[in-house]
């Protein structure tokens, strides 16, 4: 990993696993606050790199742990991208790394930022908190959150979805990369899907887990207490944007929505630039309030 400021970390999780985490910035003696980034479905930590390098130029640090079932195996484990215990233990990863953030920088602001299925992570973890343990967050970004999908599922797939992830939870899919549907910058759309640690792999267990989770954030977004920017792509053909203008909607001014003419990685397409200062602007706001 080159740059002196960029190293990898092991993060404790709650039920011991080791989470792989990269660190940007994080040495520096003066950091505005620590953005804890999410990746999103068949990404890692890897792959949020250039994005945290840009964050730390601006003043920030950032943590990208690997999501469960995500980035760099564990030893010893031949079957791991695509599965995951249970949903929660994206949120208790988060929460992870949240105190090592604390234990690393005591009293620097923490705010998050979530891509995609990463996104629908960060909302989800901040509605199954009370109003007072979401205030330890300054504010979070989510961009083309998972909250639906572009074709949703008829509930005859979701009811058979639910059997096959109790008969057969670890069994995966593998979905082909759709590199037309994430960027118009084909050499940056490559990268993504062309990364070693890209898989694809899903499995009928932790696809009902998020498919789950996605109702279960539509249903308690008046929960939501941290100022959030969601950044909806307007060509999007991945995720369901009436279900982030839903979600925005209900969720009243706390819900700051701004729209890209953009696909599916607004951070890797050609409005990123734009994304990029509107993130660092929002980040910026709440530091000065």
């Amino acid at each position: 990993m080159s740059g002196e400021n960029e190293k990898s970390i092991s993060v404790p999780a709650k039920d011991g696993h080791a989470i792989h985490t990269l660190s940007v910035g994080m040495d520096k003696s003066e950091k505005k606050a620590i953005i804890i980034i999410s990746h999103g479905f068949s990404e890692h930590s890897g792959s949020y790199l250039e994005i945290s390098q840009e964050l730390c130029s601006a003043g920030f640090a950032c943590l990208v742990p690997d999501q469960r079932g995500h980035g760099v195996p564990p030893e010893g484990i031949k079957k791991w991208h695509g599965i995951i215990p249970n949903y929660q233990s994206f949120i208790d990863d988060i929460a992870a790394v949240t105190n090592t953030a604390r234990e690393l920088s005591p009293g620097i602001p923490i705010a998050l930022y979530g891509h995609s299925m990463g996104g629908g992570i960060v909302l989800n973890t901040l509605l199954r908190m009370s109003k007072e343990q979401q205030a330890q967050y300054l504010c979070a970004v989510v961009e083309a959150p998972w909250l639906g999908l572009y074709e949703e599922f008829s509930p005859l797939t979701r009811g058979l979805l639910g059997m096959l992830s109790i008969i057969v939870p670890k069994a995966r899919m593998k979905r082909p990369p759709s590199n037309e549907n994430l960027s118009s910058d084909s050499e940056r759309a490559k990268g993504i899907t062309e990364d070693e640690f890209y898989h694809g792999y899903l499995s009928f267990h932790m696809l009902k887990e998020i498919m789950d989770a996605c109702d279960y954030a539509m249903e308690n977004v008046q929960q939501l207490s941290v100022p959030t920017l969601l950044a909806l792509a307007e060509k999007e053909v991945v995720v369901n944007n009436d279900a982030m203008r839903e979600f925005a909607k209900k969720a009243g001014e706390i819900v700051t929505l701004k729209e890209y003419d953009s696909l599916h990685a607004i951070h890797n397409d050609d409005k990123r630039d734009i994304f990029c200062k509107d993130m660092i602007d929002f980040i910026d706001s709440h530091l000065l309030k």
